[in-house]
């Protein structure tokens, strides 16, 4: 093999090696390397019988990773509002507390007794309804709750949505809000 069609094949392989190692740079770049080789015919110094052109092209781009932000638990103590609208929540939705128990923690409460009745006896065929907030957010005199309900202690309904309201008496659920639960749980409110 003539001295130049080796120093050919030598410098073609070196290129592909280089363009074959890449970068490991954070950005997104193109990177070109392009070899020449000229030969001339053996022992003479003619004019160039062959040329070869080797164009390599590489492209590295940056790997992103996205993770999404997880909602924030809520650590009782940190905040006396969350922790006021996490106990309205657990009284109202506990199929064991009664009436008297939830009538406080509800919006315009008045005639809700039956559904209550009803909701306790719902519950008792489930094992037994709690709720749990797992994110408040507060804006005002109003806030945004998501909870999960729990049948017999196993979560079954998650990322349920629901809202507080601030009154002269504290964080309470509104009537709409506990009539919406309740017609879900077959205890519908009454109407008027």
């Amino acid at each position: 093999m003539p001295s130049s069609t080796r120093l050919l094949a030598l410098l073609v392989g070196f290129s592909l090696i280089i363009a074959a190692c890449g970068t490991d740079d954070s950005t997104s770049d193109t990177t070109e390397a392009e070899v020449v080789i000229t030969t001339a015919a053996p022992g003479t110094t003619a004019p160039p019988e062959t040329s070869t052109t080797v164009t390599e092209a590489t492209t590295t781009t940056e790997a992103t990773t996205t993770t999404e932000a997880e909602a924030a638990e809520i650590v009782p103590g940190e905040d006396p509002d969350v922790d006021a609208i996490v106990e309205v929540y657990q009284v109202v939705f506990d199929s064991t507390t009664t009436y008297e128990e939830k009538a406080s923690f509800i919006e315009e409460p008045e005639g809700l007794e039956g559904t209550v009745e009803t909701y306790s006896s719902t519950g008792a065929s489930v094992g037994g309804v709690t709720a749990q907030p797992t994110e408040v957010v507060i804006s005002g005199d109003t806030a945004e709750v998501v909870y999960t309900l729990y049948f017999s202690g196993n979560p079954t309904y998650p990322d349920q949505k629901g809202d507080a309201i601030l009154t002269d008496e504290g964080w309470k659920v509104s009537r709409d809000m506990f009539c919406r639960v309740m017609a879900s749980a077959r205890s519908s409110c009454p109407v008027g």
